[in-house]
């Protein structure tokens, strides 16, 4: 059974069929015997009983009369059905159509009849699902199956395989199918321990929450360390959640991809993140109470509780809600509960109304905030939260447009950041703040000597008019002293204050340091000179582990025939120069 999935082309036909279908063969709700009167209403109650069950029937097997309602053009779902009476029921025989080439004269022409799970009817091989499908069968199967097709695209699948227990499961030998071994030993239990990871459909109302059985598939889920993302519908289009970036979001750099996981999840219903938050798996209900019972009792005592899984679901919709500039007392709450360390991608301005709802990172391990507008006490608050991050790592803030921020603001995160032991990872990017100079500088760069475990480091200084030598040569005696490091993006542009002397005591550090990758933009420093291009070329001939280097350029008058010269041939095989031409415009030579 756990071998039966279902593709995203399977699902998309089905799609289809029941679009066309529904209506052509009188579907009805088998709650109220009522018709059902769009397609868009057709859940998966409605579908096992009107054509999934029927389809795949044994001979002979009885099914309610309402199942059938033979349509115009004589048939009925899924095939070709002969009736007889039986005990004055009906009964009916199905096959999938019918059988070319039957011999003439045969006394049963319906000679491939079918029984099993509706997966082996699509595709009659055995196929392991990459993911595992929790889900609630009242959700319409239209909006399931968009839910499917994003998260295949969201995570690069292509003809995914997925296990969906409804056409996994043969609806008439339901209770076989599930055998008397309990949950562990479920058709659930065993697809799931084969999956590479899970989607949890979440319905319009938040149903799947509360289903017994979709919580004995999310505590497993979480047990077993599974890959979970969490899709919806809204408006016919699909929307998927993963807790860091997908491979559909991957492919520019970090940076680009943790942006491009933060806009691809703005559609995503705030609403139906705010029930996952207050998720309580262990109050769930089944439509059999005996199986409630037994869920509740191998999880409590087999799978250690309900608390991690609950924990791990509110986390991922407290990440969500985060990204979506939403924070209060129950997204604080159940981050600071958070078992495994988790990302914040958002807004400085939301983890600041976080941080007033009682939220502290101290269970943090990545941190990506855009800073706007925000001034010295704004930027010292920030940097406080921060000092608590007992497991973070990786931090990257962006300034931008923070016209009061100077020199007090960046002392103080410069504190705080040297308070963090395990930082690997640092981006500081301060576009246009007019008020930040040499002072401030200096002390980021005290905190990059201090910075033990540093590797990747981005720091720009955009447009920043105020630094100039004292500060940039500062920074490249805390290169020196970062002897971890492996990548380098270091941006002046715009700074027009920036000499030679700067570059000169910047070289000095690149000189030093093991750095494989190397980025250096100087666009606009029109004061640099001949001396600069030396020291330059002298720190890439020094630099044995240099693979990678783009240096940008933009002054003529510095980037003169016999400086260019100087540096490229210093940059030697493997690198990249990035240089003006004639008319100012830059291009890229490879030597």
């Amino acid at each position: 059974t756990e071998l039966r999935a279902i593709s995203i082309t399977d699902l998309v036909r089905l799609s289809k069929f029941i679009t066309e279908k529904c209506a052509t063969y009188g579907w009805v709700d088998p709650r109220n015997n009522e018709v059902i009167d769009s397609a868009k209403e057709v859940n998966l109650y409605n579908l096992v009983y009107n054509f999934v069950g029927p389809v795949t029937a044994p001979v002979g097997h009885e099914v309610a009369e309402e199942a059938l309602v033979i349509g115009l053009d004589g048939e009925v779902p899924g095939g070709v059905a002969q009736e007889e009476q039986h005990d004055g029921r009906r009964r009916f025989r199905y096959v999938r159509g019918v059988p070319p080439g039957a011999k003439k004269g045969a006394s049963d022409p319906f000679v491939r009849t079918f029984s099993g799970s509706f997966a082996e009817l699509l595709f009659n091989r055995e196929r392991a699902a990459a993911y595992f499908v929790s889900h609630w069968w009242g959700e319409p199967v239209l909006d399931f199956v968009v839910c499917i097709q994003e998260h295949a695209k969201v995570h690069k699948l292509g003809e995914g395989l997925y296990w969906v227990c409804a056409y996994a499961n043969s609806q008439t030998h339901i209770a076989d199918e599930l055998g008397e071994g309990g949950p562990l030993e479920s058709p659930f239990f065993k697809a799931l321990q084969r999956a590479e990871g899970a989607v949890l459909v979440v319905d319009a109302t938040s149903t799947v929450t509360t289903r017994m059985w979709c919580g004995f598939e999310n505590v497993v889920i979480n047990r077993q360390g599974k890959d979970l993302a969490v899709a919806t519908a809204a408006g016919g289009c699909g929307h998927v959640l993963t807790i860091a970036p997908a491979p559909a979001d991957q492919g520019y750099g970090d940076t680009m991809a943790r942006e491009l996981h933060t806009q691809r999840q703005q559609g995503f219903p705030a609403d139906r993140l705010g029930k996952a938050v207050q998720t309580r798996l262990e109050e769930a209900v089944a439509s059999n109470p005996e199986d409630e019972k037994m869920i509740v009792d191998v999880v409590k005592d087999r799978l250690g509780g309900f608390d991690h899984a609950n924990a791990g679901l509110r986390v991922l919709a407290s990440v969500s809600l985060f990204g979506l500039e939403i924070a209060d007392s129950a997204t604080a709450k159940a981050l600071n509960e958070a078992p495994e360390p988790y990302e914040l991608f958002g807004t400085a301005k939301t983890l600041n109304t976080a941080t007033m709802c009682g939220l502290r990172l101290h269970m943090c391990n990545a941190l990506c905030l855009i800073c706007e507008k925000l001034g010295d006490t704004e930027v010292e608050a920030l940097g406080r939260g921060l000092e608590v991050g007992q497991v973070l790592t990786n931090v990257q803030l962006f300034f931008q447009g923070c016209n009061k921020l100077g020199d007090t603001g960046v002392q103080a995160l410069s504190r705080s950041l040297e308070a963090v032991k395990g930082l690997t990872t640092l981006t500081l990017q301060f576009q246009t703040c007019p008020k930040l100079g040499n002072t401030g500088v200096e002390a980021l760069s005290r905190g990059l000597a201090a910075a033990n475990n540093l590797t990747k480091l981005d720091l720009t200084f955009r447009d920043c008019k105020k630094l100039g030598d004292p500060g940039v040569v500062a920074l490249g005696h805390g290169l020196e002293a970062a002897k971890d490091l492996t990548r380098l993006v270091m941006s002046f542009s715009g700074c027009d204050k920036l000499g030679d002397a700067g570059v000169v005591a910047l070289s000095r550090g690149l000189a030093a340091s093991k750095l494989s990758c190397l980025q250096l933009d100087l666009r606009g420093c029109r004061r640099l000179g001949t001396t600069a291009a030396e020291s330059l070329s002298q720190a890439l001939e020094a630099s044995v582990y240099l693979r990678s280097m783009q240096i940008f350029f933009c002054d003529r008058h510095f980037f003169a025939d016999e400086n260019r010269g100087i540096v490229m041939e210093a940059a030697g095989e493997l690198r990249s120069i990035v240089v003006p031409k004639a008319s100012g415009r830059d291009v890229c030579s490879l030597q």
